[in-house]
């Protein structure tokens, strides 16, 4: 039907979801931008049937509807664990996980159709179109794929740039529930993510086109590039606040967009931020973290984070004892793009727990390898960097027990040497 002859329905969430019926499956994007009025209809319309499948993020909404009663009636498939980022506050709840890339969580998400996709935009503009504001990878496939598409109008929702422009056309059922985004609870930078983060940004030279996760270690290294006086730097991936910063800081090229993003989650200066920003564009998965697109781009560095690397060099992101904890995200993405030539995949991470369990190991805690050996050369820790390009078995497992916990160190030293 074409945009001229489709006229969607205005209804309240529960009557809108009230067409979900049993088996079927129902999408809806993750972090800031789930529809929580939406979502919030769908767990009481899941209590009168037998089963349903839910297939999303990260949910910083929290996982209660995966806790009671309710529960037993849902499927829930997920290409980030619950805990992920929450990992406190997640709860042991039940998800079947998806082992997906981030390019293909997108791939995955053109390729397996919804039977319901719940979506928040912003108000129409003067010629019909939504916005959807905070995140474009997720929800736009979801809407060009689902069956019946419901979205959430919400005014709070920012007006982005970019591949983010829906037409009213494309929804069946729209939902007038404004309500306030979601922000992501930041924390101060500590001291030993801060010793991290001071490493990482003196490998990011100027001109290069950066992605930052989240966490002290990105957030240490974007306030060192502010203070290095880096320049000329674009941004792909993740829009968080100490991107903003290091745009507010005229680190960035001069440009517009300076940024290609997927998804924006943070603070609500953030949100507000961002609102018909020229700096900023929306880009689903397949435009910035396929192999193709770091050929185009070239000087790509990443800085991505681990919860253990073995003296092979091997890394788990994914499991904590055997037990599914965390992601994949774009790690695997990013280490291909690292192969680039002009590119660097960094790795930073703790050199122990804050219970003082090793992150750097002779082993891995499980079964699991998220990352291959291969793809890793650059890791940081508080105790230096070690720089495992063209080194031999041997000389990466010492270089790796070199920047682990001094209480550590010699144990690891010694394992090294067995591999001579």
């Amino acid at each position: 039907m074409t945009e001229s002859t489709k006229t969607p329905q205005w209804m309240t969430a529960e009557q809108a979801l009230a067409a979900v019926e049993d088996g079927m499956q129902i999408g809806f994007p993750h972090l800031s931008a789930e529809p929580r009025a939406l979502t919030s209809a769908l767990w009481q319309r899941a209590g009168s049937l037998n089963e349903i499948t839910v297939v999303s993020g990260m949910l910083l909404s929290g996982y209660k509807f995966l806790m009671g009663p309710v529960a037993e009636k849902i499927r829930f498939k997920t290409w980030f664990m619950p805990g992920t980022l929450l990992r406190k506050t997640a709860g042991d709840v039940k998800a079947e996980y998806l082992p997906l890339t981030y390019a293909q969580i997108a791939r995955y998400l053109n390729e397996v159709p919804m039977d319901v996709a719940l979506v928040q935009v912003s108000p129409a503009d003067e010629e019909g179109y939504h916005s959807l504001g905070l995140t474009c990878t997720t929800s736009k496939p979801m809407i060009e794929q689902a069956r019946l598409v419901i979205g959430q109008v919400n005014p709070n929702v920012p007006c982005t740039l970019g591949d983010s422009r829906v037409h009213t056309s494309q929804f069946d059922i729209l939902v007038d529930a404004p309500e306030e985004l979601l922000e992501y609870p930041s924390r101060e930078i500590e001291e030993i993510d801060d010793m991290i983060g001071r490493q990482v940004a003196e490998l990011i030279p100027d001109g290069a086109t950066l992605s930052f996760g989240v966490g002290g270690i990105p957030a240490s290294a974007a306030r060192s590039l502010i203070k290095a006086g880096r320049k000329d730097l674009h941004f792909i991936n993740t829009f968080t606040d100490p991107v903003m910063e290091l745009i507010e800081a005229g680190c960035a090229c001069e440009e517009n967009p300076k940024g290609h993003i997927g998804d924006i989650f943070g603070t609500k200066a953030l949100y507000e931020w961002v609102d018909n920003n020229p700096a900023i564009e929306l880009a689903d998965a397949l435009t910035t973290h396929t192999p193709e697109a770091f050929v185009e781009r070239k000087t790509v560095y990443s800085v991505n984070s681990a919860l253990e690397v073995d003296l092979l060099g091997q890394v788990n992101a994914e499991t904590i004892g055997n037990k599914q904890s965390g992601a994949m995200g774009g790690l695997v993405d990013f280490a291909v793009g690292g192969q680039v030539e002009g590119g660097q995949f960094i790795l930073g991470l703790r050199s122990q727990t804050n219970s003082g369990k090793p992150r750097i190991v002779a082993k891995l805690d499980g079964d699991i390898v998220s990352l291959s050996r291969t793809f890793v050369e650059t890791v940081v820790t508080e105790y230096g960097i070690a720089n495992l390009r063209n080194k031999s078995v041997y000389e990466r497992a010492v270089a790796l027990a070199e920047i682990a916990h001094p209480q550590d160190r010699a144990a690891l030293l010694e394992v090294a040497l067995s591999l001579r």
